[in-house]
């Protein structure tokens, strides 16, 4: 016990001890975030209800998602809704920090990332950034499939990942058979998917990002960064590519910036700062 209390950081820890520390504070978040709440509308009302409709999601009318998605939230069905939020925001807590930690981020980059204004939406919405998040962990072909549920996060990073590997048909094989298999066990889902997306958009939402009004306009940068990272596959490429993402898509919210920023706290520290205090006045100039 002494010997692990005086390792300096979390890279210096042995396996075991790094899944002991994960596991206490994956525990010490749940029971945080049970005992204070966070109001969690977008988990009450889509996330938790089609983790209990994993193979018919689309019976929830707000659900806009690949249905693979539900997968990842099925397991969340054999808890009380409750308990099962403090565990949704427990897992954006951890397997955020655990983004930083495998790209060597610091205390700083915790602390910038873990107290912006993107993470604390994400828990007060109850939002599931956690699953195209554990993709950039895993950060290979198996981290495709969880990158698509959200495309807009980020999804582009996948193109650095793509140009570093060895075997580039492996590093494909994972979306591949996950996209077929989800015909097979889902049947024609993008007909229901767009039926949702209809739905979403006759509420009076739109997928055109009103918060963020970059599109079409920023759509010259995001190619440009895309031909940038192919020809001179920079060692920056996957912030580059992350960002691109953005230029691209024609909806995103401040809380899809989460991955973005996590990746800018660790290799532009000093930037980091400044867009997290401006995150904070824009956020208290547009109440």
């Amino acid at each position: 016990m002494i010997k692990f209390i005086k390792v300096k950081s979390f890279h210096e820890l042995t396996i075991y001890q790094k899944i002991i520390l994960i596991v206490l504070a994956f525990i010490v978040g749940i029971i945080i975030f049970y005992k204070f709440p966070a109001p969690a509308g977008d988990f009450n009302w889509t996330f938790y209800p089609v983790s209990q409709k994993p193979f018919q999601p689309y019976e929830i009318k707000s659900f806009n998602y690949p249905p693979w998605t539900s997968l990842f939230l099925f397991p969340l069905h054999f808890f009380p809704e409750n308990l099962s939020q403090a565990i949704n925001a427990s897992l954006n807590l951890i397997i955020f920090s655990l983004v930083i930690i495998k790209r060597k981020g610091n205390t700083l980059s915790l602390f910038l990332t873990l107290t912006s204004f993107p993470f604390l939406s994400i828990i007060a919405q109850g939002y599931i950034e956690w699953i195209p998040a554990l993709g950039f962990v895993i950060q290979d072909g198996w981290g495709l499939p969880m990158l698509l549920t959200k495309p807009q996060s980020g999804s582009l990073a996948a193109l650095s990942w793509f140009l570093s590997t060895k075997n580039k048909k492996r590093f494909l094989l994972p979306v591949i058979l996950t996209i077929i298999l989800s015909f097979i066990v889902w049947g024609n889902w993008p007909i229901a998917m767009i039926a949702s997306i209809k739905y979403f958009t006759s509420k009076g939402y739109s997928f055109i990002n009103p918060t963020f009004p970059i599109f079409p306009w920023a759509i010259p940068i995001g190619i440009g960064l895309l031909i940038y990272i192919l020809k001179f596959r920079p060692k920056n490429g996957e912030i580059l590519a992350t960002l691109a993402t953005f230029c691209l898509v024609p909806y995103f919210t401040p809380q899809s910036l989460l991955i973005l920023f996590a990746l800018l706290s660790v290799s532009y520290p000093r930037l980091a700062i400044l867009v997290w205090a401006s995150q904070w006045l824009f956020f208290v100039l547009i109440r």
